[in-house]
């Protein structure tokens, strides 16, 4: 067993100099803890007759990286930054990091954090440098009570963290957690306490969220993304029998629903950069294909490019490869797979379940369908060719059933918010649209073709947003 930290939580006096003695010697920035002291509270005033009694307890718990034995950060970083030292501290390479956010999402305990003066992600090092001097850490030094340390072992009436499940890990600790943490712990009297208990300091101790903003560039590049893999489903399937029965050269014709595709698929991936701390390092993004979903999506967006490409060329050429379709189809269900893998995090509640999958892939259906269909009208309309009724009806069927299973899967819990509500109304708009369309009410083709497309955008824009906001939404109880 390597080193690892221990606590004596029986008696912590909450000063925080730990806390401070870490953020002095790293030199971290404002909003950014590395080690971070928890204070619990709890219990409650009761009434005896006429006195009162009272249960109320507190205890304080210090944490940092805890350098599990199975760290997630390092599983899931596109670009392999981490590393395992012999002695068993994880060390984050900074001068590989893309800034991307990712390990943060994945780690049970917030430890990697972002450094917006750096533009690369951060973490305790367990001051490595300290120890190959034969110094303890900055924070082991700095404890008053000496209540914090570091050892192989710890004495009776620890609790080793990495031997015992998550279960059981004391709170505030995720009960979902299997990385085993190098953690051993001297409990506080009160720590099997359940009643009523709190963070008092939790503005103080909760990892930084990014903001909207710094989520939208990922809104975008999935949204564009979703539409580009779902236009080719689409395309494929909506144009062939009006590109064979025009009289004259289609070329353009074919251009069209292929540069939408084209479009959305680099401005997906342009923007998505946006979204990195330092893009200089973005080339490193497939440099670990064998643990890392957000490398394995990467590298699937690439390679369905590619197949956009060539078939763009064949059909340019007048010559469709069927294979070449498929195999192009199948990357970009690859890609959307991949794409959804990545959300499906422990350390991310309100992500971590089938549904993402499902959303992801009804997203894509919806808006390659939804995208393609004016130009169909249009391409229809401009060459006289009746193809609208043997194809208008399945489209509109098609939305009318996947608006329908969104609104199916979205979360009942949190139907009270006003974006929300606004979703709703607009999902139930397309529906009743795509209702009208098919039993061919008389507003007219053209104007199917528009509405329709336009609500299902804004919708599934408002949809992503509301995604990104709900990553630690459900809350596992304890």
């Amino acid at each position: 067993m390597t080193s690892a930290f221990t606590f004596n939580a029986s008696a912590c006096s909450g000063c925080k100099a730990c806390q401070a003695a870490c953020k002095d010697k790293n030199n971290l920035p404002t909003g950014v803890l590395w080690r971070r002291v928890y204070e619990v509270t709890g219990g409650s005033w009761q009434r005896n007759g006429a006195a009162w009694n009272n249960t109320v307890f507190a205890y304080n718990l210090s944490m940092s990286c805890n350098h599990c034995l199975h760290p997630k950060c390092a599983g899931v970083c596109p670009v392999d930054a981490y590393s395992i030292r012999p002695d068993g501290i994880v060390v984050l390479d900074t001068t590989k990091c893309i800034g991307c956010g990712y390990c943060a999402w994945a780690c049970p305990y917030g430890a990697p954090q972002y450094n917006p003066e750096t533009g690369h992600m951060t973490k305790c090092d367990l001051c490595f440098d300290n120890l190959e001097q034969g110094l303890p850490p900055a924070c082991v030094a700095a404890c008053p009570l000496r209540v914090l340390d570091y050892a192989e072992a710890v004495s009776d009436g620890g609790l080793q963290l990495w031997d015992i499940p998550a279960e059981k890990h004391p709170y505030p600790l995720p009960i979902y957690s299997h990385t085993q943490p190098r953690l051993a712990i001297r409990p506080h009297a009160t720590m099997s306490r359940t009643e009523n208990r709190s963070l008092a300091n939790l503005e103080e101790v909760r990892p930084r969220l990014p903001s909207s903003w710094e989520e939208a560039p990922l809104v975008l590049y999935t949204l564009l993304t979703q539409m580009a893999v779902g236009g080719f489903w689409a395309m494929t399937w909506m144009f062939p029998m009006l590109w064979s029965l025009v009289q004259f050269d289609a070329t353009v014709l074919r251009l069209l629903p292929a540069l939408l595709i084209g479009c959305s698929l680099s401005a997906g991936m342009l923007v998505s950069f946006a979204h990195l701390g330092t893009k200089k390092n973005a080339w490193r993004v497939l440099c670990h294909l064998r643990k890392s979903w957000l490398s394995r999506e990467i590298l699937f967006t690439l390679l369905f490019g590619l197949g956009c490409l060539v078939t763009t060329m064949q059909m340019f050429q007048h010559y469709t490869n069927l294979g070449w379709i498929t195999l192009t189809s199948l990357l970009g269900f690859c890609l959307i797979y991949s794409m959804a893998r990545v959300y499906r995090l422990p350390a991310a509640p309100g992500w971590n379940t089938w549904h993402t999958n499902v959303e992801f892939l009804v997203t894509t259906l919806l808006l390659g369908l939804s995208s393609m269909m004016p130009l169909l009208v249009y391409e229809a309309n401009l060459t006289g060719i009746q193809v609208l009724p043997s194809r208008l009806p399945i489209i509109h069927i098609s939305i009318l059933i996947l608006s329908l299973l969104e609104l199916a899967l979205m979360n009942k819990r949190t139907l009270r918010g006003l974006l929300q509500k606004a979703r709703i109304g607009l999902i139930v708009g397309a529906v009743l649209l795509a209702a009208f369309g098919f039993m061919g009410f008389s507003i007219g083709v053209a104007w199917f073709g528009v509405l329709i497309p336009l609500v299902v955008l804004v919708e599934e824009g408002l949809g992503r947003w509301l995604f990104y906001q709900s990553r630690l939404g459900v809350v596992h109880a304890r």
